[in-house]
């Protein structure tokens, strides 16, 4: 016979002691946005030419052009892994910090060296 366990997962805060009125959650909800995303997919845009928006010539009568695109979709994976990896650990910020350094994960620049290592 199988024992259900009914206990919480190890990790989870509880937050049943608070209560969040409308306009609290309405200043937090104000506090968020999607620059950070935005700017990541800009990048990654810009970075990959495998990813790159599609070539529309004046002549191409609404038709594009899709040479840089990927054949094996597997790959465009792999590439945003290695993208990410090089974007948190390595790309350097207006404020001369990485995003892990922000999270504090890492305590400056990781090198692509230090990476491949």
């Amino acid at each position: 016979m199988v024992e259900m366990v009914t206990e919480e997962p190890v990790g989870l805060t509880d937050l049943h002691d608070r209560a969040y009125d409308d306009d609290h959650l309405a200043r937090l909800y104000s506090k968020g946005t999607l620059h950070g995303i935005d700017r990541f997919f800009m990048q990654v845009r810009r970075r990959l030419s495998l990813l790159e928006r599609p070539i529309a010539s004046a002549s191409s009568e609404g038709r594009k052009w899709y040479g840089y695109s990927p054949y094996n979709p597997i790959i465009v994976g792999k590439l945003l892994d290695i993208f990410r990896v090089f974007y948190n650990f390595t790309e350097i910020g207006d404020d001369k910090r990485t995003p892990a350094m922000r999270l504090r994960l890492v305590d400056g620049p990781v090198t692509l060296s230090q990476i491949l290592a």
